[in-house]
């Protein structure tokens, strides 16, 4: 079993050529289709047995609370190496203020970048962003689109693909468009190809976190209590019988992600 302090991700076959060449996240018979908690058993076992080499050990310094939330960041480093060089300078843009554009937040912020705006219709999301107290630019989209401003990067956290459609004009030539919302397959987006074209845009599809833990706990030490803490963040623990106080806080927008604690 591994103890509190060992973080589990999701599995590969080994054998398949994404696999052998480090792209686990593309195999088709493990991958994300045998992530341990969600398609494996796991989830709310008070044991559970998991394949040694996707076991990481916690180095001191980082709590319990904070390993939390190591599975999130790694997909956002996964991210960051993605859509990399992310120059100090550019103008950024974060499309969807919930977890995951709360952690880009601290993420981006840490590295040293300034000149970033992030765009969320949801006022009571874009209230636990200021609690992050990073000084950038927190608007909604209506005033975005008002204003037209161009950006170097955009990184969309909201899984919508309409919002894509919108989007995608914000970016400067030579501009990154990074889709890393978990789209439904059945979302649709129109761009004209003519704009990749001629102003030379590159999008960037990101998917889960291949051997990108070791990095994600990295940050996670060097960031410590001024980016990861729950109550910057909007994270909220609560325990299972609370789970339909927590479904309405999330969809409210009061919390930006919950967490469930067995007692």
């Amino acid at each position: 079993m591994a103890n509190k302090h060992n973080m589990a991700v999701c599995c590969s076959c080994l054998l398949c050529d994404y696999c052998r060449k480090g792209n686990y996240q593309h195999c088709l018979t493990a991958g994300i289709n045998s992530t341990i908690g969600i398609w494996r058993d796991g989830g709310w076992a008070q044991y559970c047995r998991v394949p040694q080499d996707q076991v990481y050990a916690l180095p001191d310094g980082i709590t319990t609370e904070q390993a939390g939330l190591c599975e999130p960041y790694s997909c956002v480093s996964h991210g960051f190496d993605r859509a990399s060089p992310l120059l100090v300078g550019d103008k950024i843009l974060i499309v969807g203020a919930g977890i995951i554009g709360n952690l880009w937040v601290t993420a981006l912020h840490h590295q040293g970048h300034r000149d970033v705006t992030v765009s969320e219709m949801n006022k009571s999301r874009l209230e636990i962003v200021k609690k992050m107290d990073t000084g950038f630019r927190l608007i909604s989209p209506d005033v975005l689109s008002q204003e037209k401003q161009l950006f170097d990067v955009i990184i969309d956290c909201t899984g919508v693909g309409k919002v894509m459609e919108i989007s995608f004009g914000y970016l400067k030539p030579g501009g990154k468009y990074v889709v890393f919302g978990c789209c439904p397959p059945t979302h649709q987006a129109t761009i004209n190809p003519f704009e990749i074209y001629v102003k030379e845009l590159t999008i960037i599809g990101v998917k889960i976190n291949p051997y990108s833990f070791p990095k994600a706990i990295g940050w996670l030490k060097a960031m410590g209590s001024r980016y990861v803490d729950y109550e910057k963040l909007g994270v909220k623990t609560y325990s299972l019988s609370e789970y339909q106080n927590a479904m309405d806080d999330l969809k409210a927008g009061s919390v930006s992600k919950a967490l469930f604690k067995i007692v």
